[in-house]
């Protein structure tokens, strides 16, 4: 499945969730605990390091000594100010969220957790748990997955929010294998997103891939294929799956993805050659797929089934080509 957020990822930025306030301590609050501003004054130098870590990231791909220069330092920082146990779960989130960017994901779980679980205000726990959700799928704890982003619509009002929350949580259910609950939380998703041009763009094109996969995965092609369509209204040339904010879980799935891309491509571009070469492309990633994923990869039987029934439609077209050819000629 994919991930969106990410990769991505990490941060209520990369979620799409709205970064907690903190609201400013009140004079009395600085008087009785000079202590109070103090830590303030950390998650300002901490935010702004966090805001040139993701402009450096996302403007210079290949300069990510200078993004992790950022996160360091960041680090240092919360380090000094003992982020990881403060009573200030705002301060504990922000150490948690330098940690899983600096890939640290043990440790950002579990100060993630202890903001999710702690008497802080709903949008601290909100992002704590969807944060939750990224650091549980990359250790492959898909139940603990569903279940935190369940927490996370439970405590979000959003929208846009909701929409994205609702959509990971259905790559969760695909992932443990319940197809019927990853199509409904797609198509709550969709539904939830509306039909904003902007947020289709943001978030409903990816929505919209992975229940094509779900719906493929259920066996109906034919509706998979429908939903890349619709996608490619708004995005064309597929940008929203090369967007550093996604990341496919397992790696291989991407070729699963693409599958399904070239498929769609090839039953419908008008030029035969594009055609032709859509379906060789098509069949070259499904066997892509099946060369990377384990013995035991659950749907690795119904790409069999996919690479064969491709290869088939492929020569059967081709094989009309040629045949249309020589009925014109002389």
């Amino acid at each position: 499945m994919s991930r969106a957020g990410a990769i991505v990822l990490a941060g209520a930025i990369g979620l799409g969730l709205a970064a907690p306030a903190h609201a400013d301590p009140s004079v009395w609050a600085r008087a009785r605990d000079p202590r109070v501003e103090q830590r303030r004054e950390v998650l300002r130098q901490v935010d702004a390091l966090l805001g040139r870590y993701r402009r450096a990231a996302r403007l210079h791909a290949d300069a990510a000594g200078l993004a992790t220069a950022y996160l360091d330092e960041a680090r240092g920082l919360l380090s000094r100010a003992d982020a990881a146990t403060s009573p200030d779960p705002a301060l504990r989130l922000r150490a948690a969220e330098v940690l899983q960017s600096l890939r640290d994901l043990p440790a950002a779980t579990r100060i993630y957790e202890s903001v999710a679980n702690a008497d802080a205000p709903a949008p601290l726990r909100a992002q704590a748990w969807a944060e939750l959700a990224i650091c549980y799928v990359k250790a492959g704890r898909h139940h603990d997955e569903v279940r935190a982003y369940g927490e996370a619509l439970a405590l979000e009002p959003g929208s846009l929010s909701r929409a994205r929350l609702l959509a990971n949580r259905a790559e969760a259910y695909m992932a443990v294998g319940d197809l019927e609950s990853s199509v409904a939380g797609y198509r709550a998703s969709l539904a939830a997103l509306g039909t904003a041009p902007f947020d289709m763009l943001r978030s409903g094109v990816t929505t919209l891939w992975g229940l094509a996969v779900a719906l493929d995965r259920s066996g109906d092609l034919d509706q998979a294929l429908r939903q890349i369509d619709l996608a490619r209204t708004y995005d064309f040339a597929d940008r929203a799956l090369t967007d550093p904010a996604w990341f496919f879980v397992p790696p291989y799935d991407e070729a699963w993805y693409s599958a399904l891309g070239q498929w769609a491509t090839a039953r419908h571009a008008e030029l035969a050659a594009v055609r032709v070469e859509a379906y060789a492309r098509a069949v070259a990633r499904w066997r892509d797929y099946l060369s990377q994923a384990p013995p035991d990869d659950r749907w690795a039987p119904l790409a069999r089934h996919r690479l064969a029934q491709c290869d088939r439609e492929r020569a059967a077209y081709v094989e009309g080509l040629r045949l249309g050819r020589r009925s014109r000629s002389p």
